[in-house]
């Protein structure tokens, strides 16, 4: 007789419990690999093979994984599930060709086919560009102009370094010393200002200095002024050399040091994010510093820590590293599945609450008076991560709620709320978008403004410590949470699409950012009708787009084609469960839509470890920049799944809650 699926997903429960332990590090925390594209990878050839260091002995491990990477039509893409990108594509055959696969072989010859059929190397992006000017493979005239003067304006100032993203600033300073340099590194053809090394994946290989920005006219007759400034005011500055003889030079590019001097971490790393470690080692080295010196010798090491090597896939580099985040998210999934009270639950409890962020360093209190993501990361506590840790340590204990550490985490989210409402990630304030006309701004990423999966988490925790833990919090806090809440609140509806749900700038895409917005809305609806009806909308589109198969998945191509919200991609483990966990705080546990996810997640639970089983992990649902970096987190596809399979069964009363039952009669009318 076929088990009930309250019987078969509390199985699917306790073999998933059995699976977190069965990968927990030896003092309490997770860590998993983080999934990228090639081009940190290609990025890390290039820069060996620049400077000198040995390709000999990881060599053959890197040509592996990056073959493995391939597509069949020959490209390198963005994620397992996107077509080929020309910039991935170009930079993963460069560090094919520097490591010496031939250009005769098959895998060259299909990598050659697709850039032919898809515009060439003049199509890549801005970083790829200013790779391949460092080997002569692009003249430096067709790189636009970043003098090294831009650190030195004041905060003051609209634009400066500060008015950056903070991964915009981390990597760009650096990018302001070798562009400095110009340097220009011999490749196995030798040196020269025009190397022919890559000529046959160019359209047109006699013409290489393809400018970068569009013309003038074009912006006049568009009547883009902001772009058509900064355009203009790059073609002065390439007239005037960039600036590299200007007697601020010797200044600034000393300021661009001693920043990142002052912005390493005692373990070498920057910001815990490949480019800007990959940046600042070489900026180091092309302003003199030696390889043995200290700083080089521990940027050196903190970049290998990034990599990855196994006997199957070879050697890869990653993006970053998550201990933070992946412990964080584990721990609360596991709270919800009843373990707290659990000796290891205690042990990641301590390992976390010795990851607080303390001390005076942070470049956001440039504009304003946490945690974050990685093992060695000080100057970039993170809002979502310090969110979610708080509701993992409440939920652990909840007497850790009376802390000091709960009032310094609590009041330093509150203390990034932008003016309108929401929070970013890592910056407050940062919402000067007319950046992204820079010429060399083709990332658009360049910002950290207010976003709705972010403030969505932080109404959700908000909302638990308000709903949940009241009588633990002293007044005045409680007051301050409900002041600050209620912004959010109304930031989140002004963001609403018309459909029912929020983009989602961290995690892929419309069902990560609306999961987390209805995870936060729920606590602050009673009462308010135009927060009901937001609900009821997102509610209703969450199931229009669920799957045949039971579960949900959204592909990335959504970020390009906004008419893909929610759809188009195959069932996975994280999607599923972010609708679910969503759902089961507005519908009965016996509806249909949360019945037939429930059970594609009971059906599809098939990676097996020495006790347990969890969820396959090949689906990319985290989102770096949108459609420019994408990231794989194997532990989405874990610790989701439990948080919803924990709520599925701690609902099967029936109860729902209340604020999608509420009559329109009901409400106030001064809301």
């Amino acid at each position: 007789m076929e088990q009930s699926l309250p019987s078969r997903a509390k199985k699917a429960l306790e073999q998933a419990v059995q699976f977190s332990f069965d990968h927990q590090r030896e003092d309490g925390h997770w860590v998993a690999e983080v999934s990228s594209d090639a081009t940190f990878t290609s990025q890390y050839v290039m820069f060996k093979y620049a400077v000198g260091l040995d390709l000999k002995s990881d060599g053959d491990a890197i040509k592996l994984w990056l073959l493995r990477d391939q597509k069949e039509d020959g490209s390198w893409g963005l994620a397992p599930e996107l077509p080929g990108n020309v910039s991935t594509t170009t930079e993963a055959y460069l560090a094919l060709k520097i490591l010496g696969v031939s250009s005769e072989e098959k895998a060259m010859l299909k990598g050659r086919d697709f850039m032919q059929a898809n515009g060439g190397v003049a199509k890549v992006r801005f970083f790829t560009r200013f790779f391949l000017a460092t080997f002569g493979l692009v003249p430096w005239a067709a790189i636009p102009q970043i003098p090294a003067e831009l650190i030195l304006l004041p905060p003051s100032s609209p634009l400066n370094i500060y008015t950056m993203s903070s991964w915009a600033r981390s990597t760009m300073i650096p990018v302001l010393i070798v562009a400095h340099h110009k340097p220009l590194y011999a490749l196995p053809n030798g040196r020269s200002p025009d190397n022919n090394f890559l000529d046959e994946l160019w359209i047109d290989p006699r013409n290489k200095n393809v400018p970068f920005a569009p013309p003038l006219t074009q912006l006049l007759w568009e009547r883009d002024w902001i772009q058509f400034a900064f355009t203009a005011a790059d073609k002065v500055l390439a007239f005037l050399g960039g600036l590299k003889k200007s007697p601020t030079r010797k200044l600034a590019l000393g300021k661009c040091v001693n920043w990142l001097l002052e912005h390493q971490e005692e373990e070498g790393d920057w910001a815990g994010f490949f480019p800007p470690m990959h940046g600042s080692v070489w900026a180091l080295i092309l302003e003199g510093y030696p390889l043995d010196h200290d700083a080089v010798k521990r940027g050196l090491g903190a970049l290998e820590r990034l990599a990855v090597q196994d006997d199957e896939g070879g050697k890869r580099l990653t993006a970053t590293v998550s201990p933070v985040w992946d412990t964080s998210l584990v721990a609360l999934a596991m709270c919800d599945a009843g373990t707290a009270s659990d000796p290891r639950m205690c042990k990641t409890a301590e390992w976390l609450k010795c990851r607080q962020l303390l001390g005076p360093e942070g470049d956001w209190r440039v504009y304003t008076r946490g945690w974050s993501f990685q093992y060695h990361n000080k100057w970039y506590p993170d809002v979502d991560d310090t969110a979610v840790v708080v509701m993992a340590l409440a939920k652990q204990d909840n007497q850790w709620i009376e802390t000091e550490s709960l009032v310094h985490a609590v009041t330093w989210i509150m203390g990034m709320q932008n003016h309108d409402g929401g929070w970013g990630a890592f910056d407050c304030y940062n919402n000067k978008m007319w950046l992204h006309k820079i010429p060399f701004s083709d990332m658009d990423s360049l910002c950290d403004p207010s976003t709705a999966d972010v403030t969505g988490r932080i109404l959700e925790c908000f909302g638990y410590l308000l709903s949940q833990q009241r009588d633990r919090l002293e007044d005045q806090m409680a007051k301050k949470l409900e002041a600050s809440a209620n912004r959010g609140v109304n930031y989140l509806l002004k963001e609403q699409e018309e459909f029912g749900g929020w983009w989602g700038r961290w995690g892929n895409n419309y069902i990560y950012g609306s999961g987390n917005v209805l995870r936060g809305l729920v606590h602050f609806g009673e009462s308010d009708r135009k927060v009901c009806s937001a609900l009821k909308t997102a509610v209703t589109w969450f199931e229009s787009i669920q799957n045949a198969d039971g579960g949900w998945g959204e592909t990335l191509a959504s970020y390009v084609s906004p008419d893909l919200a929610g759809r188009g991609g195959p069932s996975n483990a994280a999607q599923t469960a972010w609708a679910l966990q969503s759902l089961l705080l507005f519908r009965p546990a016996s509806s249909q839509a949360i019945q037939g996810g429930i059970s594609w997640l009971v059906k599809n639970q098939t990676v097996q470890s020495s006790k347990g089983t969890s969820w396959p992990t090949d689906f990319y649902t985290g989102t770096g920049f949108p459609n420019v970096l994408y990231l794989g987190y194997p532990l989405y596809h874990h610790a989701f799944p439990i948080m919803a399979l924990s709520k599925y069964l701690s609902t099967q009363t029936g109860a729902v809650h209340r604020v999608l039952e509420v009559k329109d009669d009901q409400f106030d009318t001064g809301h």
